[in-house]
C-alpha cells in the first residue's frame, strides 16, 4: 500500500512525510509513503499529473500543494484558481485513473465567517477571498469528480517546516517587544502534527466526506498572540486592534471557527486543546520552559 504526498515541501506535506512512515509502522500490511513537490509534478498541467499518478500508483493521494498566500491571491488570481481549482480537479481525475483514494486539505476561509457559533460541515460555504473561493471550487471539483474522498478542511495551521503566525509573533516580539495583533478575528488554530495524525487516522479508518479537523478550542488573534508569550515568558506588548485598522489586500471572515464533532465521532479521536498543541510547539522551537509530552 502506498501513500503520495502531494506538496512535499510545504509547512503540512513536509510533516506528513516525515511522520506517517511511524504511524504506519503497525499495519498490516505496511504502507510506503513518498513525496512529490512541484518540481516532480506540475499539476496545473492535467497530462503531468495523470502521467506521474500512473508511473506512481499509490493507493491514497493526499494534496496538501495549494497556492496558500490568501493576500496575494488577490494579485495572483489566475494562478490561484490554477492550482487550488484546476490542480485539485486533475489530482481527482488522475487518481480516479488510478484507481486512489484522494484525501484533500481544505480551508476554513470557505466561508463567510457571518455565524453566530463554529462551522459544522453541512453549513454553506460563502467565501470572501479569491483563496477562499479558489478552494471551496476546488471541493467541489474533487466531489464532482471522484466518488472516494475526504476533503479535510482545517484552519490557522502553524508547524516546523515554515514560517507561520506563531513565529511572527515570537519574531516581531524580539525585535520591537510590542505587536499589535486584531481581536476581532476568530478562528481555530491547528498545529501540523497534529494534523497529521488525524489525516492518518482517516486513511486508516477508510473515512469519506468532508471533515473539520482543528485543535479544540476558539480564540481570536489577539487570545493566540496573548498565549504565545505568556508560555514563553517573554516581556512583549500585545496591543489589541480592529481588522478595520490592519490594511490588507484580502477580505477574511471575522469567525471562521470550526467544529470539528463529525471527525471526533467518526473517528473516536479527540483532537487536544489548542493550548496544548502550543505548549508543545513552542517547545520544539526551545522557547517555551518545558516540552509538552507528545500526544501521538
Amino acid at each position: 500500500m502506498k501513500i503520495l504526498v502531494l506538496g512535499s515541501q510545504g509547512m503540512l506535506g513536509r510533516d506528513l512525510v516525515s511522520r506517517l512512515p511511524g504511524f504506519t509502522l503497525t499495519t498490516v500490511p505496511p504502507f510506503t509513503v513518498i513525496g512529490a513537490n512541484h518540481a516532480q509534478v506540475d499539476i496545473t498541467q492535467s497530462l503531468d499529473t495523470s502521467r506521474f499518478i500512473a508511473q506512481e500508483r499509490p493507493d491514497v493521494i493526499v494534496n496538501c500543494a495549494a497556492f496558500t498566500n490568501v493576500d496575494a491571491c488577490e494579485t495572483y488570481v489566475a494562478e490561484a484558481f490554477a492550482v487550488n481549482t484546476t490542480g485539485a480537479k486533475n489530482i481527482a481525475i488522475a487518481g480516479k485513473e488510478a484507481g486512489a483514494k484522494i484525501i484533500h486539505i481544505s480551508t476554513d476561509y470557505v466561508f463567510d465567517g457571518t455565524k453566530n457559533g463554529s462551522y459544522v460541515e453541512t453549513d454553506h460555504p460563502n467565501p470572501l477571498s479569491i483563496y477562499g473561493k479558489s478552494k471551496y471550487k476546488g471541493e467541489l471539483a474533487i466531489q464532482e469528480t471522484i466518488g472516494t474522498y475526504a476533503i479535510i478542511r482545517t484552519s490557522w495551521l502553524y508547524g516546523q517546516y515554515k514560517k507561520n503566525f506563531v513565529t511572527t509573533m515570537l519574531d516581531m516580539g524580539n525585535r520591537n517587544h510590542s505587536v499589535s495583533v486584531v481581536t476581532d478575528q476568530f478562528g481555530t488554530s491547528t498545529y501540523t502534527a497534529d494534523l497529521s495524525y488525524a489525516i492518518w487516522i482517516i486513511i486508516s479508518k477508510n473515512l469519506q466526506g468532508i471533515y473539520h479537523v482543528a485543535n479544540t478550542g476558539t480564540c481570536s488573534r489577539y487570545e493566540w498572540a496573548k498565549k504565545i508569550f505568556e508560555l514563553t515568558g517573554d516581556q512583549v506588548s500585545v496591543c489589541p486592534v480592529k481588522t478595520g485598522d490592519y490594511k490588507r489586500a484580502a477580505t477574511v471572515p471575522q469567525n471562521s471557527s470550526l467544529n470539528c464533532s463529525k471527525y471526533t465521532m467518526a473517528s473516536g479521536y479527540t483532537m487536544r486543546s489548542w493550548q496544548e498543541a502550543l505548549k508543545e510547539y513552542l517547545g520544539t522551537l526551545g522557547t517555551c520552559s518545558f516540552r509538552y509530552p507528545n500526544a501521538l
